[in-house]
């Protein structure tokens, strides 16, 4: 398989092809699997099927690490196993090392030796995320990794994480599907959320006096109102209108940028000076606080190497989801809060002047509403040319549900040369892409489309011609791939599929 580098701020093949990496999430979190999922052959051959190029495939510190220094390179080697699976379908693997709640003591995570809480106990909140908010035990275990507290042998919990990377990285990095490493599912603040919380409730209350014309809102009941999803949902109406979900933004946004610039980037180079022992080029995908996910702006910054010369392999991975996700009114989902979400993470990737990659999204699961907010995602991300990957392949195997017609859908794979539009047009049934061609470009420009059955010839349009195109069917279902040759000489391009 190619291998994918970063131009600027676009993903690139080795063919300087403008790469869009379109996939799904694959992260077992269950101990009494061993953190291996039972995938098999069938599964990766449905992904591609479905159009995916990539997924982003957990990897869990406790699986890795069972006992401080000591690598189960068994379980490496079963990741190894599906991560060849992937490969053999063409398809490219994000190691994600992924967390929920820190711990695999609270959801998973780290080991039980690197989760020091100081005698805190978990109590488990509904929904489960709420626990970054109000659990003591959760708080403690980050702050003792943030501040690299000593483990049982001695050595900082957080330099045997970053450690535990290299280990990863040097074992599971050299396949050649493997393009990277996202360092941190969702890295959250610690007990320093309050000062966030506490920012968010005075904001809220504000927008809440404001609108009922009242002087000040009752701090203990807005507390209590986040913890209520049906109280939760009627208070989220206030935060549809772009300058109150503004105002409150910005309100939690100095405390997380404190965070992120200290005691994130601070780990992030940490762990990418390590991988970069055994991996030089690897790409290196940067996610952000918690709160980002709702669309408080980032303060993350590039990763640098030694001499402060950024480091050139490096992606912005942010995750996305409305205040509504984990609660049944998943597909509640408000258009207006989705639109500043991402629109704040254009805003950061343009900051740092990296490709996007929207690392999760969704979470619809079985939902039989998902249609209409997975179409709109679908729109935000061809506006935004941006990657991404969907939450999660558990519960979509069969891709039956509402939500696949904005996940499977019709995007370019590979652009010979610049991509600057395209737009799959579920109701119309159309596809249309613009791009500049590289001047000298020698492979085609690569598109997928989910349903091929009724695709004749004539139904594309290209300008300019140049020498036609090509269909290739998937196996033996309707989807396949629209391959279009350089037109020679360069310049720009339309295709239109009716």
């Amino acid at each position: 398989m190619d291998r994918i580098f970063i131009s600027d701020d676009r993903f690139v093949d080795e063919h300087h092809r403008h790469v869009i990496l379109h996939g799904i999430n694959m992260v077992c979190k269950e101990k009494k699997l061993h953190y291996i999922g039972e995938w098999a052959e069938d599964d990766f051959r449905r992904l591609k099927e479905w159009g995916f190029n990539f997924i982003r495939l957990g990897v869990i510190w406790d699986g890795v690490e069972p006992e401080p220094g000591v690598y189960d390179d068994d379980y490496l080697g079963k990741l190894r196993e599906q991560i060849r699976m992937a490969r053999d379908h063409g398809l490219y693997v994000l190691l994600d090392m992924h967390q929920d709640l820190y711990s695999a003591a609270y959801g998973d995570g780290a080991p039980s030796w690197a989760t020091l809480s100081d005698g805190a106990a978990y109590v488990p909140t509904e929904p489960w995320s709420d626990a970054y908010l109000f659990d003591r035990a959760v708080q403690t275990a980050f702050d003792q990794f943030w501040n690299n507290a000593p483990g049982p042998d001695g050595v900082g919990i957080q330099d045997r994480y970053a450690m535990a990377w290299r280990h990863i990285a040097w074992s599971l990095g050299h396949e050649p599907n493997v393009i990277g490493y996202d360092l941190m599912n969702e890295p959250f603040i610690g007990s320093n959320v309050n000062a966030i919380v506490e920012r968010m409730l005075h904001a809220y209350g504000e927008i809440w006096a404001e609108a009922n014309g009242a002087t000040a809102a009752d701090m203990s009941d807005l507390a209590e109102i986040w913890t209520d999803p049906l109280r939760k949902l009627e208070a989220l109406k206030l935060l549809e209108q772009p300058q109150a979900l503004e105002s409150m933004m910005q309100a939690m946004a100095p405390a997380q940028h404190s965070f992120e610039k200290k005691d994130l980037m601070c780990m992030f180079n940490r762990v990418a000076s390590l991988i970069r022992e055994v991996d030089p080029n690897g790409l290196l995908f940067l996610e952000t606080n918690y709160f980002s996910n709702m669309g408080v702006p980032s303060g993350i910054e590039p990763v640098v190497e030694q001499g402060g010369r950024r480091d050139p392999h490096q992606a912005y991975a942010p995750h996305g989801y409305d205040f509504v996700t984990d609660t049944p009114y998943a597909h509640m989902a408000s258009e207006g809060r989705v639109d500043y979400i991402f629109n704040s993470h254009e805003s950061t990737r343009k900051r740092l002047n990296m490709p996007m990659l929207i690392g999760e999204w969704g979470a619809y699961y079985g939902s039989l509403d998902a249609e209409k907010p997975s179409l709109f995602m679908k729109r935000k991300f061809e506006k935004l040319l941006c990657s991404d990957a969907y939450w999660s392949y558990f519960g979509a195997e069969t891709g039956s549900y509402s939500s696949f017609r904005g996940v499977c859908r019709g995007y370019p794979l590979a652009t010979a040369g610049i991509l600057r539009f395209y737009r799959d047009d579920h109701e119309t049934g159309t596809f249309t892409m613009e791009w500049e061609e590289e001047a000298g470009a020698s492979r085609p420009t690569t598109i997928y489309l989910p349903d091929m059955s009724n695709l004749a010839p004539e139904a594309i349009k290209l300008e300019p011609r140049g020498l036609g195109y090509s269909f290739e069917q998937i196996g033996s279902v309707s989807a396949g791939y629209v391959h279009i040759p350089p037109a020679g000489g360069g310049g720009r391009r339309i295709a239109i599929h009716y």
